[in-house]
C-alpha cells in the first residue's frame, strides 16, 4: 500500500493532464467558469452565524452575486476556515478549550434545489446515506475509482434523499449518469442548496460518512488525503 504523500502525488500526476468542465458535474447548467465565494472566518458576505443561519438572508445574498455573474457558478471552500458550523457534530473538548472542526476540505458549488448532478468520472458506488442531521450532508453518496496507478474517491453531498434512493452500494455508474439533485433546506442538513464536492485518497475507517471538515490542527493531515478538487476542474478562479 502506497504511503500518503506518495497517493497524493500519484493523483497529480494523473490529474495533471486531465480535465473536466462544470457541465460534465452539473449538465443542465450552461455555465463554463466559476466566481469565488469567501466563507471564511474573515468574510464580509455574511458576517455572523445568525446571519449565516438565516436562509433567507444568505440565499439573498447569493442571488445577488449570481446576478451579477450570470455566466458563472458562485464556488469555493477548500481549506478555508469557517465559522458556520454550529452543531455539537462539530466540536470536542481537549485540555485547552472547546475545538471545533471548521477547515472546509471540499468546494462548494451554490446552485439551486434539484439541479442535477452527474459522476464526472467512471465509478462504483460504496456509499449512500441519509445524513440529514442539523449540518450534515443529507442525501450523500460516494463513489469509488480507479486508475491505471490510483484508487481514489469522490463525495457528493447536500443531494435530495428522493434522488439517490434508487442506488445501491456496488452499482457501477459511467461517466455523465446522474448521481441525484440538489436537495432543499429540509432535507440536505438545513442549508442553503449546493453541492459539497470532495475527493479522497483513501476512506480510513469510515463506511457510511466522511467528513467535510476538519481541526485546524489536524489540517496538514487531511490536506494530504483529501486534494483540491480544483485539481479536476482548473477553474482559474479557484487556484489555491
Amino acid at each position: 500500500m502506497m504511503h500518503k504523500k506518495e497517493m497524493l502525488e500519484a493523483f497529480k500526476n494523473w490529474a495533471k493532464n486531465k480535465e473536466f468542465s462544470l457541465q460534465d458535474l452539473f449538465p443542465t447548467v450552461v455555465k463554463k467558469e466559476a466566481i469565488h465565494i469567501d466563507l471564511s472566518i474573515h468574510n464580509t458576505l455574511v458576517k455572523t452565524i445568525n446571519e449565516f443561519n438565516n436562509l433567507l438572508y444568505f440565499e439573498e445574498k447569493l442571488e445577488e452575486i449570481q446576478v451579477q455573474n450570470p455566466t458563472k457558478i458562485i464556488a469555493g471552500g477548500y481549506l478555508e476556515k469557517r465559522a458556520l458550523y454550529t452543531s455539537d457534530n462539530y466540536r470536542r473538548s481537549t485540555k485547552t478549550g472547546i475545538e471545533k472542526r471548521d477547515t472546509h476540505l471540499g468546494v462548494d458549488f451554490w446552485l439551486p434545489a434539484k439541479t442535477p448532478v452527474n459522476t464526472v468520472l467512471d465509478g462504483e458506488i460504496v456509499c449512500i446515506t441519509d445524513d440529514n442531521f442539523e449540518k450534515g450532508y443529507g442525501g450523500l453518496l460516494i463513489l469509488k475509482h480507479k486508475t491505471e496507478n490510483n484508487v481514489f474517491y469522490t463525495l457528493y453531498g447536500h443531494l435530495s434523499l428522493a434522488s439517490i434512493a434508487h442506488h445501491k452500494i456496488g452499482n457501477f455508474l459511467i461517466k455523465g449518469t446522474e448521481i441525484g439533485v440538489l436537495g432543499n433546506a429540509s432535507e440536505n442538513g438545513n442549508w442553503v442548496p449546493h453541492l459539497h464536492f470532495q475527493i479522497m485518497l483513501t476512506l480510513l475507517d469510515f463506511k457510511n460518512d466522511f467528513p467535510g471538515v476538519a481541526y485546524e490542527s489536524e489540517i496538514d493531515y487531511w490536506k494530504s488525503i483529501c486534494p483540491n478538487p480544483n485539481l479536476l476542474f482548473k477553474l482559474k478562479a479557484l487556484d489555491k
